[in-house]
């Protein structure tokens, strides 16, 4: 593996093992099923945890502040996210990888074969490292063994069926034909990266004090984005990868020369920060600490008691209303409630009161009705408390009949 073309180097390895680690964390998160979209349950399922759809709030949070850190790092580190961490990059290196293999492995044959021969390999690699993202995709949506199994035994339904096909389609003609095109040009989040960066942040240094370049050009060819590192250290497109200094140790160091392309880290000194630096590191830990306060007083327990109807009942003197209680239980454990009333006079009935816990990630209604005897002295609202006792404490909710007397 050492010696494929994007292989070569300490910074290159270094990234393509990075990159590597960030690919398992994309395999193993549906594959032990700790991050998931329950779409039809309205859930996300996050290391056995569930977020509700009533509380994606804190979702949109970490999304922010994912978003909001990658931007922090590159003011730093400059668009390093692009190099070590997109998933356009890790695939596309890929999909390279194929080209190389598919043409080693049919080193010496026939030239007039090897080039279409060569392709085929290549793009039948391809298509294949496509079907297993997009089954790795899904299983972000719907439980990966119950995804494998369906595409298996071709029981893809229509949102399989067609969510499956046109990623994988998407996948196919973006590895095959595209990679980084899409980098260099379209990519909106690596062009913001881009114009974060400042000059004193992570960048590769051109320098002959050592001696002239001896215009190879190597740098340029191993380049992923196709750039002249010699015509400028912050041009938009670097992604502080590294192959250029690798290229360039390499060829040098065939002529026992120090190579002219090196990592510059002084902007990473605490002395080299300024108060644009400080501002977005102590906003960075704000936001950081209001997502984990945030997400520790979460409440896995939620009620709700509303009023849904009051009349007189029909044929007796009896003022009856009518209330619905929810409780959704976001938590791990079964839950159980006990419900009474405060202020209600001794002679009234309340039926529909829970009889079984609420178990864990589940949602329960039910239909309370409060009835009271019509007297003369009973008119017009009648209003009392309702009290629900749960493992976290005593929760009040008011309540009200209407009555309108005996003979109303």
């Amino acid at each position: 593996m050492s010696t494929l073309p994007r292989w070569t180097g300490h910074f290159t390895r270094q990234r393509r093992l990075i990159q590597l680690a960030f690919l398992a964390v994309f395999a193993l998160l549906p594959l032990f099923d700790l991050f998931r979209f329950d779409l039809p349950a309205g859930r996300l399922h996050v290391f056995g945890s569930e977020i509700w759809l009533d509380e994606w709030t804190y979702l949109w949070l970490a999304l922010m502040f994912a978003m909001w850190l990658i931007g922090a790092l590159s003011l730093i580190l400059g668009r390093v996210y692009c190099a070590y961490a997109c998933p356009q990059m890790v695939f596309s290196e890929l999909a390279h990888d194929c080209d190389a293999l598919a043409k080693r492995l049919l080193r010496g044959k026939d030239p007039k074969l090897q080039k279409q021969v060569a392709r085929v390999l290549s793009h039948g690699a391809i298509l294949l490292m496509s079907i297993v993202a997009s089954i790795l995709f899904m299983g972000y949506f719907a439980p990966l063994p119950q995804v494998i199994d369906r595409v298996v035994h071709l029981d893809v339904k229509l949102w399989l069926g067609a969510v499956g096909a046109a990623t994988t389609l998407l996948a196919y003609l973006d590895l095959a034909f595209v990679r980084e095109d899409f980098c260099r040009s379209a990519c909106p989040y690596g062009l913001l990266q881009g114009i974060l960066e400042d000059g004193r942040s992570l960048h590769v240094r051109y320098s002959e004090e050592t001696g002239p370049c001896i215009d190879c050009k190597l740098c340029v060819r191993r380049c992923p984005m196709e750039i002249d590192i010699r015509n400028g250290s912050f041009q938009m497109e670097c992604t502080r990868c590294g192959t250029c200094i690798d290229a360039c140790d390499e060829i040098l160091a065939k002529k026992n020369r120090p190579g002219l392309l090196a990592f510059d880290f002084s902007g990473l000194s605490w002395r080299g920060w300024d108060l644009k630096r400080s501002l977005v590191a102590l906003s960075t830990l704000s936001f950081g600490v209001i997502l984990a306060v945030a997400l520790a007083h979460r409440d896995t327990l939620a009620l709700q008691l509303a009023p849904l109807q009051s009349d007189v009942a029909p044929g007796k003197a009896v003022a009856e209303s009518h209330f619905l209680l929810r409780a959704a239980n976001r938590g791990r454990e079964p839950v159980t409630l006990a419900v009474h009333t405060e202020g209600l006079p001794a002679d009234a009935v309340i039926q529909g009161l829970p009889t079984q816990p609420v178990a864990a990630g589940q949602e329960e209604r039910w239909t309370l009705v409060v009835q009271i005897p019509e007297t003369p002295g009973r008119k017009g609202l009648q209003s009392f408390t309702w009290v629900i006792d749960s493992p976290r404490g005593a929760e009040r909710f008011p309540g009200a009949v209407l009555t309108r007397g005996k003979g109303a």
